[in-house]
């Protein structure tokens, strides 16, 4: 049976491939495993990458699919912390604790690369220049969700609909994308229920702003979109 996922990694664009190109001769990297990774891993949809409590060993890079972070609450309700793409890193949470915060599950097939935080300590001591580039990483890293601490569900949701698009197409201004989670997930994240997200939805389309159509989102009135992301009323 064909299998859609490339069973090697995908280098070009990954947001820690200077780490790796730092341990491997060629950037091009011929070899499908550049030094820094200690292996490489293929995920179906619903398998599980970690778990919350599981000591800390590694750093993961999505080289494709997507993950979802959570943890549960005193009731076992699950609490979506992110939703992470291709070229980002997870794990970072971990490095202070010494064991994940959240478990990690794959809502796609996924590929990602394990890297050693061991391997990651010795490479920014040997090699002093990329130290900063780490610091960028993890900064980027913590910005994802700002957005969670708006005032009204249309600016949260704006501003999600914005970061998703920004993330899932980094290098192309991408009108239209399929939303790859469900609204009840979108919800949960946003800490809004599915019914209000679906109402905002609504909404938007019917100030023309947006066109949805399934999980397909179109973006109509994108400047429209980014001023109610910045906390604006609706335009007109």
């Amino acid at each position: 049976m064909h299998n859609s996922i490339q069973h090697y990694p995908r280098c070009d664009g990954c947001t820690f491939s200077p780490f790796c190109i730092m341990t491997h001769k060629h950037r091009s990297f011929a070899h499908p495993y550049p030094a820094i990774v200690k292996k490489h891993r293929i995920l179906k949809r619903h398998d599980m990458l970690y778990l919350a409590k599981n000591k800390f060993h590694s750093l993961f890079i999505i080289q494709e699919g997507i993950i979802k972070t959570y943890q549960l609450d005193p009731d076992g309700k699950e609490l979506i912390r992110g939703f992470y793409f291709a070229s980002e890193a997870i794990g970072y949470e971990a490095i202070c604790t010494g064991e994940y915060l959240f478990s990690a599950v794959a809502i796609s097939d996924v590929v990602v690369c394990e890297i050693p935080y061991e391997s990651v300590l010795e490479l920014l001591h040997t090699k002093p220049a990329l130290q900063k580039r780490f610091l960028h990483l993890i900064s980027r890293q913590l910005n994802i969700g700002f957005y969670l601490a708006a005032e009204h569900a249309e600016q949260r949701l704006a501003s999600f609909l914005l970061d998703i698009a920004a993330r899932l197409y980094p290098l192309e201004n991408k009108l239209e994308f399929k939303l790859p989670m469900s609204r009840q997930d979108i919800g949960n994240y946003l800490r809004l229920t599915a019914e209000t997200v679906s109402r905002v939805f609504s909404r938007f389309q019917t100030h023309q702003i947006i066109i949805v159509k399934n999980k397909n989102v179109c973006f109509i009135q994108l400047d429209a979109l980014k001023q109610i992301a910045e906390g604006m009323k609706y335009p007109g």
